[in-house]
Formats: structure tokens, C-alpha cells, sequence
């Protein structure tokens, strides 16, 4: 059988094993390829981990939002990393914007969040309406 990894038969992977073994202090070597080959594999899986859990954090985050009465109908989403939380979506008013980040912080396993939500007024909203004064104006020439 091939062990197309290596390219060479599985055969003379473990015959040289023996081989190692067998020397002195050869033990000792073939403990450390053990080892080397182990820990490679280490790392994928701590990053299955970190990944399942940031899924969990989010989908956690994202239910008491939704659960909060206050909050409820506001557009909010919830993304995770590490931990981390990112608050992002918009709201009526700065109460929300803070009561939002309060039901974040308060779940278990939540290390910071990161508030971006934007407080939109919904008179800033209205189509065809002038831009407040002093309001930052962003268009796409195409």
C-alpha cells in the first residue's frame, strides 16, 4: 500500500521505524517523529474548536438580541472571532445602540464587543430629504 504523502510504500515507512528503533537511543528518536507527527495535527483541530465555539458565541448572541423586547424589531447582527464580538447593524437611538451592547457583553464566554452599530434617525431616513448638517456624504460615481 502507498503512503502517498511520503511516496513510498507504508512497508518501508514502518520497517525503517524499526530500524530507528532499534539503534541506540533510537527509542528516543522514533518518539519524537511519534510526537512531530502528532502535533501537526494539532493545529487544524484548535481551529475547528475556536471556529465551532465563535459559531455558538454568535448564534447565543444573536438569540438574546432578538429575545430583548427592546430590541427585537431593530436590524442587528452579531459576528464573533475569538471571542470578539462585532455589533453591527442599525438602530433609532442611542439607548438601543447601548442596551444592544449590554445583552452582548452579558453572555456567557463573550471576551469584548466591538459596538458598530449605527444610530440612524428615522428622518434621516426619508427619501429625498436633505442630509443633516455637517453629515458626512459618501456616493459611488459609475
Amino acid at each position: 500500500m502507498w503512503d502517498f504523502l511520503a511516496g513510498t510504500r507504508r512497508a518501508d515507512v514502518h520497517s525503517g521505524m524499526r530500524e530507528i528503533v532499534r539503534r541506540p537511543g533510537g527509542t528516543l528518536a522514533a518518539a519524537a517523529i511519534l510526537l512531530a507527527v502528532t502535533a501537526a495535527g494539532c493545529g487544524s483541530s484548535s481551529y475547528a474548536r475556536r471556529e465551532r465555539v465563535d459559531r455558538e458565541l454568535t448564534a447565543q448572541v444573536r438569540d438574546r438580541i432578538a429575545s430583548t423586547p427592546a430590541l427585537s424589531a431593530a436590524r442587528i447582527d452579531a459576528k464573533s472571532y475569538s471571542g470578539v464580538i462585532a455589533l453591527l447593524g442599525e438602530v433609532p437611538d442611542e439607548e438601543s445602540r447601548t442596551r444592544a451592547e449590554s445583552v452582548a457583553v452579558a453572555v456567557p464566554g463573550v471576551l469584548r464587543v466591538n459596538n458598530l452599530i449605527l444610530v440612524v434617525k428615522s428622518a434621516s431616513k426619508t427619501e429625498g430629504s436633505s442630509p443633516a448638517e455637517g453629515a458626512l456624504i459618501i456616493s459611488r460615481a459609475d
